[in-house]
């Protein structure tokens, strides 16, 4: 009897036990792997985008809240939102008012030191430093999936 080899017994039983291993290593990475972060489907719109206009105003209109769109724990940034004129972000320290979750705030006295989140209804005051003109691209962005939620061009 020649005794080189493996029995085809052992044979299935290690076969087994790799397809069970690569099994569970598989379900544990799809099981610690993070859940992607759905795109904001509420609606925001813009206001004042116009020629001579040196506030724009964001506005929830309608849907879902908007989860952290300004940060002012510590120096006020813009967290999950973002204004860009002409590609340039406009820094959220050019806030003059907001309005989260119904509270209405003005820098610098009333101002949180929180994360502001929007609802239904409210809105933000933006001051530019100089007046948009006409040709003027401005782009509201959902931040966490660089979305373009809103793109307007000044033509009058």
């Amino acid at each position: 009897m020649d005794s080189r080899g493996v029995s085809p017994m052992i044979a299935t039983i290690v076969l087994i036990a790799i397809v069970f291993a690569v099994a569970a290593i598989l379900a544990l990475s799809l099981a610690s792997s993070p859940t992607p972060s759905p795109p904001f489907s509420g609606t925001l719109s813009l206001e004042n985008v116009e020629n001579g206009r040196n506030v724009i105003v964001i506005k929830h209109i309608y849907g879902e809240r908007a989860p952290d769109v300004v940060d002012n724990v510590g120096p006020i940034k813009w967290k999950n939102l973002e204004l860009r004129v002409n590609g340039v972000i406009v820094p959220a320290t050019q806030i003059i008012e907001i309005v989260a979750e119904g509270m209405r705030y003005t820098p610098p006295t009333s101002w949180p030191n929180k994360v502001c989140s929007m609802v239904v209804g409210d809105r933000i005051r933006i001051q530019l430093t100089t007046a948009l003109t006409i040709g003027d691209e401005v782009v509201l962005k959902w931040v966490p999936k660089n979305q373009a939620i809103v793109e307007a061009k000044v033509t009058y």
